[in-house]
């Protein structure tokens, strides 16, 4: 059970969420211990050992008769090999027709095969096209867990988001859907360059709608727009 949006809970460290498990658990999807997600200091101080593992025992319970078990395999130790014959165990059949389906997509991409789609069906189609914030100073995703904060990753990637509203502004980060409502904002078209022009505003004022998306610059802070050059406008607060 997670939210309906975003939809990874891993991605949202600021949420607990207890599942309701009297009716029954329809699947149960298991994933091994990430170490490569783990700050350095924590490998190695036992955090395997009290990763949980998922047995008979466990499933012996009556909120799993009729559970299925999936897992993107390969696994460690959080998934106990007894659980191989279980006829719930859905695991290898999982990785089986992964392969054909991936088969599928690469086919599809790379112009291989054509796909024919009745005039109907629009049960694919993207609703809505929001607009794409792709600025590379000024606002970051604020969970650490993002891939486009982790240190190894700086180098390849940019913060970048989906402005998904204008009121309140939110952004959505286009990595881990992790929504964010920043607090100032600015437009890069600011009176033919002259600085006492220069000015930042609230997120929350009538400017944010009234500057063109192509324009607008986001701070998380005051701070960070002072840092570019930008003065406070009579519209902060």
């Amino acid at each position: 059970m997670t939210p309906s949006s975003p939809h990874q809970l891993a991605m949202l460290p600021h949420i607990s969420i207890q599942v309701e498990l009297k009716a029954g658990v329809d699947a149960l999807y298991v994933t091994r211990l990430q170490k490569e997600r783990h700050a350095p200091a924590v490998e190695g101080q036992g955090v395997k050992k009290d990763y949980p593992v998922v047995d008979k025992r466990l499933l012996k319970e009556k909120e799993f008769k009729r559970t299925l078990v999936m897992h993107p395999l390969p696994r460690v130790d959080e998934l106990a090999y007894e659980l191989d014959a279980d006829p719930r165990s859905m695991y290898f059949k999982q990785a089986a027709r992964g392969v054909p389906v991936r088969m599928a997509l690469i086919a599809l991409l790379l112009g291989a095969k054509e796909v024919t789609i009745s005039a109907e069906d629009t049960s694919f189609i993207q609703k809505v096209d929001y607009v794409a914030y792709k600025r590379d100073s000024g606002v970051r995703c604020p969970n650490p867990r993002c891939v486009s904060n982790q240190e190894t990753e700086l180098r390849y990637i940019k913060p970048e988001f989906k402005i998904v509203s204008f009121g309140p502004l939110t952004l959505r980060c286009i990595y881990c859907e992790h929504e964010l409502q920043p607090q100032y904002i600015a437009s890069s078209d600011w009176h033919q360059g002259m600085l006492e022009n220069k000015k930042y505003h609230s997120a929350d004022s009538w400017l944010t709608r009234r500057i063109k998306p192509e324009n607008l610059i986001i701070f998380d802070t005051k701070s960070e727009a002072e840092t570019r050059g930008f003065k406070p406008s009579s519209y902060v607060r």
